[in-house]
């Protein structure tokens, strides 16, 4: 299967050229439906990730609030994400359940549903739908979507599937439209529209430029109108100050392991540490009550914890990613590649790099990178060349060791488990790294030359 529905004969042409060399091809017939390959992920995750008790933790509590209409309850950083918390509520009002079993059936219906269109756009763009499985068995989804259902995350994800799937298939104003209920769902989605919008400028495609723009201005207006509802945030400053002095707070933090703790802050989780000194800001600089911060003493487990992360959430989709770019940087962004493809990309590289600078909780905030690493990354390898069996169950296998080694470790708890999940996760990207560089020199030349006419 191509990366675009017209590409068949050159998919077709590219089979023929590997001839016997392709060693995956007695395997088409039960790797490539992704119907049966979706509902074994979705019940494999499921089981993997069930709570047999409320998981309400963080902002989990603030969406079961939004669901129950508690809007003065809420932060009015969080109070703007009204569509999952709205939806869970009119599933609870229809199906006349309580308010907590309608959030697990959203998240249900969510994981199906990513399940089944993640499956379909593997298919579609690899040719394997049994990709699905690999790809979203891993803590991320387990754990951190699914596991923790209360969040918006996994109705979020389902979301941003059918957007890449309408692109997929060519649905520009479907793919548009869809721009709305991502927006009432996270304000991160700028990032996709800012994504899109520089795709559609190097095409000088004016007309989703202008839409784009056009849909951030109406998604944001109408989730700060919804913002305005929740309570003012701790610091009682508006919220663009907030949003614009949070990010070297919390990167100071995530990347460094400083922590600045504002009086009105301290004692909060996160917030607990004995400052070792205290400066006063100048008036130019004090923003609603906060006069002054106090400094802690650096904390090495956050930036461990960071980078961890950074090596591990997504497997060896770093040490991959970096592999084929290098090898194909201009050629997989000409104007001719497809929308899609740079837009995953783009928007997948920008959410990973923002992470550390919005938030505390990396294990979600890394996540939202996705599109990059499971839909633009086995594209990208696809058309790359096509790689043999053996390629393909050794980087299947490196990746699920890249993944679940360090979150087993990292969540044993104490220092030396966290140092030897970030050692490991590092170890595992510099070993596929050098598995793809080994394989890169034997992949079928011909077979690499007509898949890569199909994104440029």
């Amino acid at each position: 299967m191509s990366l675009t529905p017209e590409k068949d004969e050159i998919a077709a042409a590219d089979t023929a050229a590997a001839g016997p060399d392709r060693e995956v091809d007695g395997l088409l017939r039960w790797l490539a439906p992704p119907l049966p390959w979706a509902v074994v992920t979705f019940w494999c995750v499921a089981a993997a990730g069930w709570q047999n008790r409320l998981l309400l933790v963080a902002d989990s509590t603030y969406y079961r609030a939004l669901a129950l209409g508690h809007y003065r309850d809420v932060p009015g950083s969080v109070a703007g994400r009204i569509l999952h918390p709205l939806t869970v509520r009119l599933l609870s009002a229809v199906l006349g359940a309580d308010i907590d079993t309608a959030f697990l059936l959203a998240a249900i219906v969510s994981l199906a549903a990513l399940c089944g269109l993640m499956a379909w756009i593997l298919k579609q763009v690899t040719g394997f739908g049994a990709l699905v499985l690999p790809l979203l068995f891993t803590p991320l989804v387990v754990h951190y979507m699914f596991g923790l259902y209360y969040c918006q995350d996994l109705f979020y994800a389902a979301l941003l599937g059918c957007f890449f799937a309408a692109m997929l298939k060519e649905r520009k104003w479907l793919a548009l439209l869809l721009l709305l209920p991502l927006y009432l769902a996270r304000e991160s989605t700028v990032l996709l529209a800012v994504a899109w919008g520089a795709v559609a400028w190097l095409d000088s495609d004016w007309t989703v430029l202008a839409a784009c723009g056009i849909f951030t201005v109406g998604g944001l207006g109408v989730s700060r109108i919804f913002a305005s509802l929740g309570r003012p945030n701790i610091h009682h400053t508006n919220e663009f100050t907030f949003l614009f002095l949070k990010p070297p707070f919390d990167a100071l933090r995530t990347l460094f392991g400083v922590i600045l703790i504002p009086p009105e802050m301290k004692g909060h989780p996160g917030f607990t540490c004995t400052p070792f000194a205290t400066f006063a800001l100048p008036k130019l600089l004090r923003y609603g009550t906060t006069t002054q911060f106090g400094v802690c003493r650096p904390d090495w487990h956050a930036p461990v914890h960071t980078y961890t992360l950074l090596f591990a959430i997504f497997g060896i989709g770093p040490a991959a990613l970096l592999a084929v770019l290098r090898r194909n940087l201009w050629r997989g962004f000409q104007s001719c590649s497809p929308s899609w493809l740079r837009v995953a990309v783009i928007y997948g590289l920008m959410a990973l790099c923002v992470a550390p600078a919005v938030s505390f909780w990396l294990e979600r905030d890394f996540g939202y990178a996705w599109p990059a690493f499971w839909i633009a990354l086995p594209a990208l390898l696809r058309a790359d060349a096509w790689p043999t069996a053996p390629l393909v169950c050794t980087l299947l296998a490196e990746n699920l060791a890249a993944c679940w080694l360090p979150y087993w470790l990292s969540t044993a708890g104490g220092g030396p488990f966290e140092l030897a999940a970030l050692g490991i996760a590092f170890i595992m990207q510099v070993v596929a790294y050098s598995t793809l560089k080994r394989h890169q020199a034997r992949w079928i030349p011909a077979a690499g030359r007509r898949a890569a006419e199909v994104i440029g």
